[in-house]
């Protein structure tokens, strides 16, 4: 496990205590200190965690509270225990049911706050169906295919849906687009409130506390604005994209470790003692190739070795987190002798938390880089070493 943490010390330099896991299943029951990156199958946290946790999984609960960021992406996303910073989440189904200390970012098919929820930052939904019960603090801006509103927004609200039903409150001003728009009887808006729909009689009852509507024209959608049904389907593209890179990524996984299996269970005898090494050798690679790739195209002659060259290297970064992943995971089967098909699964949970934390603005452009170089490099040092055999050999 040491070596394992010195690996990804090195991957994440800012992230140094970080710990990661990849398995189908993963329960966190002792409380970790530091940074955690999970991905499996099925994932439950039942233990405070002191640090950020990025995790990616088909199903995922966390019970005991997060003292960090969370960064989370699932097809059935359960979180029950408080997160005292952000969140960004990406899920068919998201359950926000606990305290949570700053925004909130989610992207989801079926969305659902519940009334014991409190947000204390900003809500930021894409979705196909959004039920918020509980508490927002800050703003709350939602596109989403239904909105159904039943909690307390703290400051502003920008709602645009197809269908929204409000019967909670709102302190700020409002904006709201809907083709259906229905007030309930227990609504509160504090504040003023424009809006548009395809009546333009809306009965606010008396929600109006101290506050007007107006039904204003220019919230209209037309063809400068998503349609109707972009509104309802922006949360499922945003899903089925995720779907979309995730199958892509397992085929990928497949072939790579078909094709090369043997050749990654090498290279890994290699991790312990020529970690660094490796990273140099990667680094030369990525910073050196483009200026080789340069000099090929200075030489009319070279062109041909030059666009060869530059196809491998656009391929060797497209695909460098893929085959990153296939590493550990055949770094982790080192002592458990796992068959070919767990080897792919656990690569894939590995390639989704790397392709997670690419998603951090220019640490995750650092994770790219260092991620890459180190599996590239390790590539090389077996290469040179199979090489040194065969010239022993022949000789």
């Amino acid at each position: 496990m040491k070596n394992l943490l010195c690996l990804f010390a090195l991957l994440f330099s800012t992230l140094a205590m970080g710990q990661h896991t990849a398995d189908k299943r993963i329960s966190i029951s002792q409380n970790q200190p530091d940074d955690i990156y999970l991905a499996g199958e099925t994932i439950r946290i039942n233990a405070i965690v002191d640090g950020d946790v990025v995790a990616a999984g088909r199903k995922i609960s966390i019970i005991d509270s997060l003292q960090e960021d969370l960064i989370i992406a699932g097809a059935d996303i359960n979180l029950r225990g408080p997160v005292k910073d952000d969140i960004r989440a990406l899920g068919g189904r998201l359950v926000i049911d606990s305290e949570v200390g700053d925004d909130v970012i989610l992207a989801g098919g079926e969305v659902t706050i519940t009334e014991d929820a409190i947000i204390y930052g900003n809500l930021i939904n894409f979705s196909g169906n959004i039920e918020m019960n509980g508490e927002v603090k800050g703003m709350l801006k939602s596109y989403s295919g239904e909105i159904v509103l039943n909690g307390k927004v703290g400051e502003e609200a920008y709602l645009y849906s197809e269908t929204i039903f409000i019967n909670g409150e709102i302190s700020g001003i409002s904006k709201i687009t809907a083709e259906e728009l229905d007030i309930g009887n227990d609504a509160r808006f504090l504040s003023d409130v424009e809006y548009w729909s395809e009546d333009s009689e809306i009965d606010f009852k008396n929600s109006l506390i101290n506050a007007k509507a107006t039904y204003n024209e220019d919230l209209k959608p037309d063809e400068e604005h998503l349609s109707w049904n972009a509104w309802k389907g922006f949360g499922l593209v945003a899903l089925g994209l995720w779907i979309f890179y995730v199958i892509s990524a397992f085929l990928i996984l497949v072939l790579l470790n078909w094709a090369f299996n043997d050749f990654f269970a090498d290279t890994i005898t290699h991790l312990d003692k020529e970690l660094l090494t490796g990273f140099i050798y990667g680094l030369i690679y990525l910073l050196g190739m483009p200026l080789l790739i340069l000099f090929t195209f200075i030489l009319v002659i070279g062109i041909p070795i030059g666009l060869f060259l530059l196809s491998v290297y656009i391929f060797s970064l497209l695909f460098g987190h893929l085959i990153v992943a296939l590493l550990i995971a055949h770094y982790l089967n080192k002592k458990r002798n796992w068959n070919f098909w767990t080897l792919v699964l656990v690569s894939l949970g590995a390639a989704i938390v790397l392709r997670l934390l690419t998603l951090i603005p220019f640490l995750g452009s650092l994770v790219s880089i260092i991620v890459i170089a180190i599996g590239y490099g390790l590539f090389f040092l077996v290469y040179l070493q199979k090489r040194k055999n065969k010239l022993k050999i022949a000789q």
